[in-house]
């Protein structure tokens, strides 16, 4: 299906992220995002259409979001971990939202674990939560000078 997305190949809509658009079918974002299954089996405006503007995600975000509704691999740094756990939190898609998490588990640093602490709270996320909490208790002294 991917090569048929890039060859632009029987795609039946286009995702619009800014200024980006990538045609998509709907049957394999359907299939992959309980989110998109929903847009389109329950007669939203979006189900007639063959354009969904995505203005909650930025155009590289989707880029990436797109690649790993496709392929399931995508690749997460610590520039975009976070923009991935809010596209992914809103687009239903736990495994992503958990492999991010983990991610940012392993990348805490005293420049960013207050930021990654009220992510998790913000997202509910329980072991970054956890992680984030127990650095910063044991890194008390670094982080506050």
């Amino acid at each position: 299906f991917n090569e048929m997305r890039a060859a632009n190949e029987l795609v039946d809509m286009v995702l619009v992220f800014g200024e980006l658009r990538l045609a998509c079918h709907k049957v394999v974002l359907a299939s992959s995002s309980d989110y998109f299954r929903r847009m389109f089996s329950c007669g939203l405006r979006e189900s007639q259409s063959d354009e969904v503007g995505m203005k909650e995600i930025d155009a590289e975000t989707g880029r990436l979001l797109v690649q790993y509704l496709y392929t399931g691999k995508i690749d997460i740094t610590e520039e975009n971990a976070h923009h991935l756990i809010s596209a992914s939190n809103m687009l239903l898609l736990s495994d992503l939202k958990a492999a991010s998490e983990k991610f940012l588990c392993k990348h805490i640093q005293p420049s960013n674990c207050v930021s990654i602490l009220n992510l998790s709270h913000f997202y509910e996320l329980g072991e970054l939560m956890k992680v984030s909490r127990q650095f910063i208790k044991n890194k008390w002294a670094e982080i506050s000078n």
